[in-house]
């Protein structure tokens, strides 16, 4: 059974014209991250998940979301962050791009936001989490990386595809998606 939040967020005009990127604030063992507003689909509060079998470690479970499954995953240790607790309920943002959707664990939503200019993530200038940025933003004297979401859970499924390679067929019936194939 999934519950939604319901969110009460600090905003920005959303609507602000000036603005370069409309996103969504959320944390992440305890740091901050934006998403694009238009790769997120809404924020839920898993209750009941269930364990996938052979399942790479990043891959949490899945869960019924109005009678879709989703494959609910955890990007810490992809991000370069401690693990999180373990635990039975998993508040999560559902994300889709490039094909892919999926819903990442997050500690909690901070806001939605309209921000200004994005500077260019180059992994050169040692910026934190530049491999997953499709730029940085400035919010509240702080630089926030603006996660690639596609280029994410690219990486999450390619991870997974050779961790169940290794595990052998799925099972899936064809038109069926398998978490485990994210």
């Amino acid at each position: 059974m999934t519950t939604n939040d319901v969110l009460d967020l600090p905003t920005t005009s959303l609507r602000d014209a000036a603005a370069a990127a409309r996103v969504c604030v959320v944390t992440v063992g305890g740091e901050l991250f934006a998403l694009p507003v238009q790769s997120v689909r809404e924020v839920v509060l898993f209750e009941d998940l269930t364990p996938v079998p052979l399942a790479p470690p990043y891959v949490v479970g899945v869960a019924n979301l109005r009678g879709e499954v989703v494959a609910i995953v955890d990007a810490r240790s992809t991000l370069g962050l401690p693990a999180g607790r373990p635990g039975r309920r998993h508040r999560a943002i559902v994300v889709a791009a490039a094909g892919l959707e999926a819903a990442l664990v997050i500690d909690g939503v901070v806001s939605l936001e309209a921000l200004g200019a994005i500077l260019p993530a180059d992994p050169a200038a040692g910026l934190r989490h530049a491999e997953w940025a499709a730029g940085y933003l400035r919010r509240d004297n702080r630089l926030v990386p603006l996660l690639d979401v596609g280029k994410l859970l690219n990486a999450l499924r390619s991870v997974g595809s050779s961790v169940a390679s290794v595990g052998g067929g799925h099972g899936s019936r064809p038109g069926t998606k398998d978490p485990r194939a994210f």
